[in-house]
């Protein structure tokens, strides 16, 4: 609904001067490459228990590295968004994931926590730098297929983020055990720097495939001039929403990612029969992390996947609360998993896993549609607050599920963590019944 007589805007191309052709050839590259991305995001994540016990580090410590990834990673992406929509330009992506390769690369040069806390902090930057431009870039580049390659974009990402958790432990552990004499783990970590060869290529290939893309579709400026305000809070309410949403969905994630690392510890704690961890025990725990880590990332792409492709539109408010609420009596269950068989225990928390995967991040590729569908003159800034401006206040996740289990009244255990982090994600999914659903249905017909 307008109100205002809309300008004669020309429809800006798809590409700039020069650029290359095949669009959907260049939005497959960039949706392979967010896979690289985000196995190098979660290398570091995948070997915390190794890391806790090479370093020293407490309980507390390895939720603040959480934390401080989270920030890092989230607060440079609403800036990244704002620049790259500001000066037309992909670049800042590009740049992003090679900070990325070149510091996770190198995580090995950590001497203690502070400094392992930096290198993270650094990586994580770059992680989400890349997402903003790159996801924007997908989406206009796919046109009338927007939701499909968005959901392949994310289904990439949980793929990229899944190799990096089972592939890394491995790698590392095998490395360690290379040369001569017992195995050395810090052997193992140098020989990450390998990794380098695939991320600069794939650098140079995320280049070629997004710097020349046009930056916003023909005539969404002149839509947006031609709102009334009561459209206008409209579209900015239901964003808030979405954002809200996922600001407690991707908490959530964090508060997982610091819980499995913390069940992975206690269950190869339990099945060494042992009272703490070595070096040893560690890189065993860290394979199992890395797999629990790993089951979360296919439950999330999997499931956005599914929905990208068949969700009808009269049916995407629904699925916002459902599907959280489903994810959360996955969570839920996780917290008697201590009841479980030795045997059967790691098989029912990847099952868990996978589920709760899908809870909480199954939406979030869907979110990221219907905010570019509310504010098409600012598709990276929604792209960038739907994924890191939400992500940045993941860093809570961590904190809260350490309070809770060793903090809250004393300690309350890790059970009590699982279960307050499946009250978090029913509250996620409450919060989108605010969705206005007669807006919803007109964009996605515009």
């Amino acid at each position: 609904m307008t109100t205002v007589p809309v300008p004669d805007v020309p429809a800006q191309p798809l590409e700039r001067a020069g650029g290359v052709t095949r669009p959907r050839l260049r939005a497959w590259a960039t949706v392979l490459i967010h896979g690289v991305n985000d196995a190098f995001s979660f290398m570091i994540i995948a070997l915390l228990p190794l890391l806790v016990v090479m370093h020293g580090m407490t309980a507390r410590q390895k939720a603040l590295l959480l934390g401080v990834g989270s920030v890092a990673s989230g607060l440079i992406q609403p800036l990244v968004a704002w620049l790259s929509d500001r000066w037309d330009t992909r670049v800042l992506g590009t740049l992003g994931l090679l900070v990325a390769v070149l510091a996770v690369s190198n995580v090995g040069m950590a001497q203690n926590a502070w400094q392992l806390a930096l290198i993270f902090a650094i990586g994580a930057a770059g992680i989400g730098a890349f997402h903003p431009p790159s996801a924007a870039a997908v989406g206009r580049l796919a046109g009338p297929r927007r939701s499909r390659y968005l959901a392949l974009f994310f289904l990439f990402g949980m793929l990229g983020g899944m190799v990096g958790n089972v592939f890394t432990p491995r790698f590392v552990e095998a490395a360690a055990r290379a040369g001569d004499g017992p195995a050395d783990m810090a052997r193992g970590l140098d020989a990450l720097r390998w990794m380098m060869i695939p991320g600069l290529i794939c650098v140079v290939l995320l280049a070629c495939s997004i710097h020349r893309v046009a930056h916003k579709s023909g005539g969404s400026g002149a839509s947006a001039v031609s709102w009334e305000r009561r459209e206008l809070r409209a579209r900015w309410g239901a964003v808030a929403v979405l954002y809200l949403s996922n600001m407690l969905r991707f908490t959530v994630n964090m508060a997982l990612v610091y819980l499995f690392s913390e069940w992975a510890e206690r269950q190869t704690l339990r099945r060494a029969g042992a009272a703490e961890m070595t070096e040893i025990l560690g890189a065993r725990a860290s394979e199992l992390n890395g797999l629990l880590q790993g089951a979360m990332q296919v439950g999330m792409g999997g499931g956005g996947l599914i929905l990208g492709f068949v969700l009808a539109a009269r049916f995407e408010k629904t699925v916002f609360w459902v599907i959280p609420t489903l994810g959360a009596v996955a969570i839920a269950g996780l917290a008697w998993t201590d009841a479980v068989p030795i045997a059967l225990a790691a098989p029912v928390a990847l099952t868990g896993s996978v589920l709760a995967g899908a809870g909480f991040g199954a939406c979030v590729p869907i979110s990221m549609g219907l905010a570019q569908r509310m504010l098409p003159h600012r598709t990276s800034l929604a792209s960038g607050l739907m994924l890191g401006g939400a992500w940045a206040f993941a860093f809570a996740g961590p904190m809260a599920a350490e309070w809770v289990q060793y903090g809250l009244m004393g300690g309350l255990g890790l059970s009590a963590a699982f279960l307050a982090t499946a009250g978090a994600l029913f509250v996620a999914g409450l919060i989108t019944l605010a969705l206005p659903r007669e807006l919803m249905a007109r964009t996605h017909r515009d």
